[in-house]
């Protein structure tokens, strides 16, 4: 089982770590790009009823249970997104999400978040045209009754970003970027703890944002954990051999299909599940890995109307740091 042997036993630290994509709510791919006058129209539609379906106040309770269930330590999230309209608040899935986790009597801090992507467009609600603006984040959560204390955290864009025409109206680049908290672990030290999510849509683009990203990764020795939806199936990922997949680690396949992690319908109704692509991961460096799993992607997580809590699984995972004595 490589790195992923052995247990928390002897002088080590097991923390419990995760990455989650929350889902924007619709497909917002089919505003991208060239399209004509009658796409754009029945598009803008189509990306309406796909947000009415899957209204985050209708999930959010469904993905606070997840986290719950997984209690991870540390965990980082994409798509953490503030939908407003008419310049107006509607949802804001950070304060829904730490405000469901504490109903439930697990409560989480968002110790940084960066918002990496934002636009507006006029859509049809109700009859009426209305603005609808989005601003996304990467996000990281600390479990209030975790054995961990952050240090100091950072965050940043990425340099490359890939610019489209946006709902026929303007040329738009899309922001891509990270957030990182630099840890203290009870009994074992310090360690980092970084979440992204890479361009979707651009594979040159991804790959130089991967590049971006390693290089700003600590160099000192520190352990490291990297989460995040990185856009590509492990063949394509393309990460440095430093870089250890977790999943791997715990004695997985690499093409195991119990890992994939993307690709539910745009409305999150559909009764089978559609997940197809592994392309969420932990990567470790400078620490063991006790298990891996997979979550959100069983029947019975779903909403109480039938909604997948997103279009993705979480992946969720114990790592095992030495303690500064067993490092001595």
């Amino acid at each position: 089982m490589g790195e992923g042997a052995g247990g928390a036993a002897g002088g080590a630290t097991g923390l419990r770590v995760g990455t989650y994509n929350l889902y924007l709510g619709a497909d917002l791919l089919l505003l991208l790009g060239d399209r004509t006058p009658a796409e754009i129209a029945a598009n803008r539609e189509e990306v309406r009823r796909q947000l009415e379906a899957t209204a985050f106040p209708g999930r959010v309770d469904a993905v606070a249970r997840l986290l719950v269930d997984q209690r991870l330590d540390l965990v980082g999230l994409q798509e953490v997104c503030r939908w407003e309209v008419d310049g107006a608040l509607l949802w804001d899935f950070a304060e829904l999400l730490t405000g469901a986790l504490a109903g439930l009597g697990e409560p989480y801090d968002v110790v940084v978040a960066d918002p990496t992507f934002s636009g507006s467009g006029t859509l049809e609600l109700d009859g009426a045209p209305v603005r609808l603006g989005l601003t996304g984040s990467n996000a990281v959560l600390r479990r209030r009754g975790a054995r961990v204390e952050v240090v100091s955290t950072s965050t940043g864009r990425f340099r490359e970003a890939l610019r489209l025409t946006a709902m026929g109206e303007t040329e738009l680049a899309i922001g891509r970027g990270w957030c990182a908290a630099r840890c203290r672990v009870a009994g074992g030290g310090e360690l980092v703890f970084a979440t992204t999510h890479t361009e979707a849509h651009d594979e040159g683009s991804r790959d130089v944002q991967r590049d971006e990203l390693v290089a700003l990764l600590p160099g000192d020795g520190t352990p490291t954990v990297l989460v995040g939806d990185f856009n590509a199936p492990p063949d394509r990922v393309g990460m440095p051999a430093g870089l250890v997949d977790a999943w791997v680690a715990a004695g997985h396949g690499t093409e195991d299909p119990a890992g994939v992690t993307s690709g539910q319908a745009a409305d999150l109704r559909n009764e089978e599940s559609w997940l197809h692509q592994r392309i969420d991961y932990v990567w470790v460096r400078g620490l063991a890995v006790e298990e891996c799993h997979r979550f959100g992607a069983e029947p019975e997580d779903r909403t109480g109307t039938g909604l997948w809590p997103s279009d993705h699984a979480g992946v969720a995972a114990t790592v095992v740091m030495p303690t500064r004595q067993a490092r001595k």
